[in-house]
């Protein structure tokens, strides 16, 4: 009974809790603090000030704008003093970004508590991908990053729920309420992730002459490393050209479905609902059934997916019917398995391939490209969209085929061991159990080298995920 026991969750890909058991309360905690925001972030301040909503447009937009820059320095902190840090960071910064929220009386204070709420959310996505890479300690990425990233998908929805039923009963103090609760929960959350144990990477050793080479130049040197190789740069431009996925639910489809087919306001909440909910349930097992698939080919099935059903979108009729919701309803699901796949997939080739010393600046990148292309989408969206619809949904389309395709082409030349999570061999049954996985902390025996399927003429002389950008 115990053995089956112990084998049914690895049967579905969740990883053993009693080693991220903190982390795992962490996530949980800090998520249910985004998920109380999201229904007000802009609104708090309608409610509470008497700040225009244009001032108030333009103090986000900046905000946006100038936070760009610390992901880029989150990067470098994480390679520095480690991912673990980071993550306690960013949210601390996020608290005293939501106690100026309860001291705003102009669009001064205003803008200075967006800018820190934003400096933490460009700091946590750099550094959140390289401390799963940390806590997996050699295991496969996905594994962990999607169980992780479907607890988030779960924990937004309660605290979406949790801030509907506070709103009922209050708007303005319960308005305020949500953020003092969701101050409490960044640093609790910040608390957690501080009592987590972290297993310090064992990243490349320098040499004698980095040693005594300035500390600037060094820093110069591993910034190079990230922007310089094809593949790198293939990287960036498929993150930058995938950015409009996050976006659909909140922005672009509601436009259609309200705008366009005269449906109610509501869909888009249900259209959310519907894919962090479903996301939620289906991220573990779903990353963990295509555990032994490549991952480039995971994102390029995710990417085709996703075009297809734009596509199908572009030529439907735009009126309210029982089949517009029957759309809405599918595009819902469609898009909760294109988040299951595409993310620890994207996520994983990034991570995974980038040298050690420089992987907190190299996910940076990654990121800060993502949030570029998500501060550029709706003004672009909504140009085009005044033109045609059906025009906006084949551009996407390309532009969704293009990003998944430049994720093949960057992990063409990858070592096997990068763009496969795991491979089938006879030992793959014991390998996956993590019944016999040591815990955190607990030294790891070396892994026999994998056969080298390297093209010919590629630098294979180091063990994978060291030479990322060196093409």
């Amino acid at each position: 009974m115990s053995t089956e026991n112990k084998g049914l969750p690895a049967r579905f890909g969740i990883p053993p809790l009693t080693e991220v058991r903190r982390t795992t309360a962490a996530v949980l905690v800090d998520t249910v603090g985004v998920g109380l925001m999201i229904p007000i972030s802009l609104l708090y301040f309608t409610l509470t000030t008497d700040i225009p909503v244009s001032e108030l447009g333009v103090a986000l937009t900046a905000a946006t704008l100038l936070s760009l820059p610390a992901g880029l320095a989150g990067g470098a902190m994480t390679d520095r003093f480690g991912p673990k840090l980071a993550m306690v960071t960013n949210n601390l910064v996020s608290a005293a970004g939501y106690v100026l929220y309860l001291f705003t009386d102009g669009v001064v204070t205003a803008f200075l508590a967006m800018l820190l709420v934003a400096v933490a959310d460009r700091m946590y996505w750099a550094c959140w991908s390289s401390y799963v890479h940390t806590l997996s300690h050699g295991r496969p990425f996905e594994r962990w990053f999607a169980f992780l990233e479907s607890i988030k998908a779960g924990a937004m929805g309660l605290g979406a729920l949790l801030a509907t039923l506070i709103l009922a009963v209050s708007t303005d103090v319960g308005a305020r309420w949500l953020v003092v609760l969701n101050i409490a929960t960044c640093v609790m959350a910040a608390l957690l992730f501080v009592l987590q144990p972290m297993t310090p990477t064992t990243g490349d050793t320098p040499s004698a002459a980095d040693d005594e080479d300035p500390e600037l130049l060094q820093a110069v040197r591993g910034w190079r490393t990230v922007l310089a190789g094809r593949t790198n740069l293939l990287f960036v431009v498929g993150q930058l050209l995938l950015s409009p996925v996050m976006l659909l639910p909140s922005v672009a489809l509601p436009l259609l479905f309200v705008e366009r087919w005269g449906m109610p306001v509501f869909v888009s909440t249900l259209l959310f609902a519907l894919n962090t909910g479903i996301a939620a349930l289906i991220q573990t097992p779903l990353s963990h059934a295509v555990r032994f698939r490549s991952r480039a080919g995971v994102v390029c099935f995710s990417a085709g997916l996703l075009s297809a059903s734009l596509l199908v979108m572009a030529v439907l009729p735009e009126r309210r019917s029982v089949l517009a919701w029957c759309v809405v309803v599918f595009v819902g699901i469609v898009l909760a398995v294109v988040d299951a796949l595409y993310m620890p997939a994207t996520n994983a080739l990034m991570t995974e391939s980038a040298p050690d010393a420089v992987r907190g600046r190299t996910v940076a990148v990654f990121q800060t490209s993502a949030a570029v292309g998500m501060a550029v989408f709706p003004a672009c969206f909504s140009f085009v969209f005044e033109l045609s619809s059906a025009l906006t949904w084949v551009l996407l389309a390309v532009v969704i085929a293009a990003g998944g395709l430049c994720f093949a082409a960057a992990s063409a030349r990858l070592p096997h061991a990068v763009r496969f999570p795991e491979s089938r061999t006879p030992d793959t049954a014991a390998a996956t159990t993590d019944t016999a996985v040591p815990p955190a902390g607990t030294p790891r025996a070396a892994a026999p080298p994998a056969a080298d399927t390297t093209e010919p003429g590629s630098p294979r002389t180091q063990a994978p995920g060291k030479w990322a950008g060196s093409q």
